[in-house]
């Protein structure tokens, strides 16, 4: 027997996963391709608007936008929210399980 068709689909579906994850990172290392693509975008809806906007300035604002699109900007330092954090990746460490009023901190800390 050559395999079942379970089998084949899961395959199938990790392997399309995988593309589609490759064909992402590809994107994003293609750093000039996006650029102009994202321009080039940019001044159709400028056109189809019909607002004259100089490509100098596009140019600008979508350098200014890649250069800092990846950057981490950290969130308001909050000493409380910094213990609290410090505290619940010890407890993870040291495998004691999760601190109490974990799920609530964790909960506010991502909205």
């Amino acid at each position: 027997m050559a395999g079942s068709l379970s089998e084949q689909l899961g395959a199938m579906a990790i392997i399309d996963e995988l593309r589609h994850r490759q064909m992402v990172v590809d994107e994003y290392l293609d750093l000039p391709r996006r650029r102009e693509e994202v321009a080039a975008r940019i001044r159709e809806y400028y056109a189809a608007n019909r607002l004259a906007v100089d490509d100098e300035l596009i140019a600008e604002g979508v350098r200014a936008y890649f250069a800092q699109r990846l950057e981490f900007e950290p969130g308001p330092a909050d000493p409380a929210e910094r213990e609290k954090a410090l505290q619940y990746i010890a407890a993870q460490r040291a495998g004691q399980g999760r601190p109490s009023g974990w799920k609530s901190w964790l909960t506010r800390l991502v909205k």
